[in-house]
C-alpha cells in the first residue's frame, strides 16, 4: 500500500506587474539596495543556521542580459551580440568592453555601427528573506514584475505591498 504525502504547510505566491516596466538599471539597483540595507524597509532579521549567522536579505541569484544590434546605415539591424552575465558588474563591464570594440564592430560590416537600447535588456534578482517571524521567503524582481513567493502568512505579503506601494518605480 502506497503511503500519501501529508501537507506540512501551505506555501504561497504573488505577483506585481508593473504599469510602466523600470527603465534603468540605477534604479533597479536602487530598488534592491534598498532591501539588502542593514535598515532593510521590511524589518528582515539576520539569523544563525548550521552554526553561522545569515543576512536576513541576501542575494540567492541574479541574472542580468543585454543585447547589443549592429546597424549598417540605413538603421536596418545586420546582426546582433547578446550578453549573459552573472552580476551586475559583468553585465556593466562585458557591455562597455563590446561597444568599445571597433575591430568587432568593422566584423560585422564596414559601415556598422553597434547600437544600444537597453530596452531589451532583462535584469533579474531573486532575494530570500528572513522575516523577524522566523518564516523564510522570496522576492523576484524583473524589470517588468515583483513576485513573492514561498510566504505562508499573509502579513509578509501585506508588509510587502506596502513597502513596493511606496515605490515609484514599483507601481
Amino acid at each position: 500500500m502506497p503511503l500519501d504525502f501529508t501537507p506540512t504547510s501551505v506555501v504561497k505566491a504573488a505577483k506585481r506587474t508593473f504599469t510602466v516596466p523600470i527603465t534603468t538599471a540605477a534604479t533597479f539597483d536602487a530598488n534592491i539596495a534598498a532591501l539588502t540595507a542593514a535598515d532593510n524597509p521590511l524589518g528582515a532579521t539576520a539569523y544563525q543556521t548550521a552554526g553561522a549567522s545569515v543576512d536576513g536579505v541576501t542575494v540567492a541569484n541574479e541574472y542580468y542580459k543585454a543585447t547589443i544590434a549592429y546597424l549598417n546605415p540605413l538603421g536596418e539591424v545586420i546582426g546582433a551580440i547578446v550578453i549573459d552575465a552573472p552580476t551586475r558588474s559583468a553585465y556593466d563591464a562585458v557591455v562597455a568592453h563590446v561597444l568599445a570594440d571597433d575591430a568587432l564592430t568593422a566584423k560585422f560590416a564596414a559601415d556598422a555601427v553597434a547600437d544600444r537600447d537597453n530596452t531589451k535588456d532583462s535584469w533579474n534578482v531573486r532575494l530570500k528573506i528572513h522575516d523577524p517571524t522566523g518564516e523564510i521567503y522570496f522576492l523576484s524582481f524583473t524589470r517588468k514584475d515583483l513576485k513573492i513567493s514561498s510566504y505562508e502568512s499573509d502579513a509578509i505579503l501585506a508588509k510587502v505591498e506596502e513597502w513596493a506601494d511606496a515605490q515609484n518605480t514599483l507601481n
